[in-house]
């Protein structure tokens, strides 16, 4: 009797599927900050509605990641994915159908569900099976940041057609081949109760509180700069036009880089993969973005940030805890999630009453409590 092929290993059938849905959701996010400039210019929304909207997005973001680890034991992993990985498909289609203040708003809420939990089941999926979890991890977030730097030309690809809302109806249909993805994927559809149920003992951990700090400061600095850089750059004058929106392919480059070489040319114990480096290089590296006055080194220090801070979300991630699963994601990604919610809303609010220079300051506060817990994290590591 021939031998029957046996299921592979994890949390789903298909979990080489996470590698290529991390691309077209890098690419989507990321196009949040290109859509801005659009509403402002078509909806008439300002600096505090733009930071009001970033901040709706967090909030959605993080919403949805802890959802996505906590229904699971409810309604199995493949249930919970489909409910919420269509709202990058919602979103941007309801952006582009209405330009009403509220429609928007529930739109970047939507948007910042899909953001949530396709994060959360692309990394659980890819790690249930990842013999290297820190590789496999900057390997995902290599990709995201390769869909990233695309952002601008699709958003210039979708922009040839005449309606102004065009960008937004091409990114809900990516949205929705995301969709399709992790329909595709086949997760667990059973819920995890019992002995399949996760342990709850990283809770206990210190080193894994500092990691979830850790994590706080980086989505305060990371997500304020890739969502506000190419207003900053434009309303300081220190790129005009459309140059002013490749900014963020800069950024996102740099970040593709740091992951790749991080993945395939750094030895696993090098010291150059410690929280501590990444946090102490991304400082001086802002401070030296803050002091550049307008073109090539503008150019050259936003790259420099990005290439610093490329290996911080993985690598945090991936030490967080003895054994990455739902559970011990679900709890870090949200709860670090309000730094991403607080600082693209604070810098909003400062922008709207002392201007755009003096609000991109604000991250500095944030990296420099970054490197404080990178410390601490490395030193109970």
């Amino acid at each position: 009797m021939p031998m029957q092929p046996s299921k592979p290993q994890g949390v789903a059938l298909r979990p080489h599927l996470g590698y290529p849905v991390m691309v077209v959701d890098g690419l989507c996010i990321s196009a949040a900050a290109l859509v801005l400039p659009l509403l402002q210019e078509h909806a008439g929304i300002g600096y505090a509605g733009s930071g009001t909207l970033l901040a709706v997005m967090s909030a959605g973001n993080l919403t949805a990641a802890f959802l996505a680890g906590t229904l699971p034991r409810l309604i199995g992993m493949r249930r919970t994915a489909l409910l919420l990985t269509g709202g990058l498909a919602l979103g941007y289609g309801l952006m582009g159908l209405s330009a009403l203040p509220s429609a928007i708003l529930l739109s970047f809420l939507l948007v910042g569900f899909g953001k949530g939990s396709i994060i959360h089941h692309a990394t659980v999926a890819v790690n249930s099976v990842a013999q290297d979890h820190t590789r496999a991890t900057n390997l995902q977030n290599a990709l995201f940041a390769t869909g990233a730097l695309l952002a601008p030309f699709a958003m210039r690809l979708f922009g040839i057609l005449p309606r102004w809302q065009a960008p937004l109806w091409g990114l809900s249909l990516l949205g929705l081949f995301i969709w399709l993805l992790f329909l595709r994927m086949e997760l667990r559809p059973e819920p995890l109760r019992g002995r399949e149920a996760e342990s709850l003992s990283f809770l206990r951990e210190r080193h894994f509180w500092f990691c979830v700090a850790y994590l706080f400061c980086q989505q305060c600095s990371e997500i304020t700069l890739s969502n506000w850089v190419v207003t900053y750059f434009k309303d300081a004058g220190i790129l005009s036009g459309a140059l002013s929106a490749y900014t963020v392919t800069i950024f996102w480059l740099a970040e593709l880089i740091g992951r790749l070489i991080i993945v395939f040319c750094l030895p696993a114990g090098s010291r150059l993969r410690t929280l501590t480096f990444f946090a102490g290089s991304t400082l001086c590296a802002y401070v030296l973005l803050m002091r550049s006055p307008a073109g090539l080194p503008a150019f050259l220090s936003l790259g420099l940030v990005g290439l610093c801070i490329s290996g911080a979300y993985p690598t945090v991630i991936a030490h967080s805890s003895r054994n990455l699963s739902n559970a011990s994601v679900g709890v870090m990604i949200p709860v670090a999630g309000i730094g991403a919610i607080l600082m693209p809303w604070l810098v909003g609010v400062v922008a709207q009453g002392a201007g755009i220079g003096a609000a991109m300051l604000c991250p500095m506060a944030s990296l420099a409590a970054m490197l404080l817990f990178g410390i601490l994290a490395d030193r109970n590591g």
